[in-house]
């Protein structure tokens, strides 16, 4: 038989148990948050690359269904960035269809470069391949579109977004994100 004097109730942690803990949850949120901020700017950034790209593509398949040009149009150059759909009208008993309006986050990119041989408008033709005037110089047979990003802070990332005279489009990520 265990004596009485013996027998320890239990009482919960100490106060300076739970302060240790307490530290330890601090230190570890303190080095947490801005990581996960870090992340979520990255995340932002390849999300606005990659809706650009799938606007340019779905103008590309647009311009192959009707066998007619369909254009992409840069309509603001400041964040919040916007582009324009332009498509050719369809035929008389379909309705007239709305110009396709893609806005970007305000905070997420900006752009560093746009197309300046087409004036900032991308156009596919009906077989699917790019059309530029003027024509595209040889040594760089595609258009490049280069976005960064976080815009509120540095230092920035840049994706470049490709699309060659085929008409693929592409994106192109940093090896090294800042």
């Amino acid at each position: 038989m265990v004596p009485v004097s013996m027998v320890r109730p239990n009482r919960g942690f100490t106060i300076v148990e739970a302060l240790i803990v307490l530290a330890i949850l601090a230190l570890m949120t303190l080095i947490a948050v801005p990581w996960f901020l870090k992340i979520t700017q990255r995340n932002a950034l390849k999300s606005s690359a990659r809706e650009i790209q799938i606007t340019l593509t779905a103008a590309r398949m647009a311009a192959v269904k009707r066998n007619a040009p369909v254009s992409v149009a840069i309509v603001s150059l400041t964040p919040p960035i916007q582009f324009q759909t332009i498509e050719p009208q369809p035929p008389a008993p379909t309705p007239t269809m709305p110009a396709k309006m893609i806005i970007l986050p305000q905070n997420a990119v900006r752009f560093n470069a746009t197309p300046n041989t087409s004036n900032g408008t991308i156009t596919f033709g009906g077989d699917g391949r790019l059309i530029s005037t003027p024509p595209l110089p040889i040594l760089t047979p595609s258009l490049v579109m280069i976005v960064e990003g976080p815009v509120n802070s540095s230092p920035r990332n840049q994706i470049r977004i490709e699309t060659n005279s085929r008409g693929a489009v592409k994106v192109v990520t940093p090896v090294d994100w800042q």
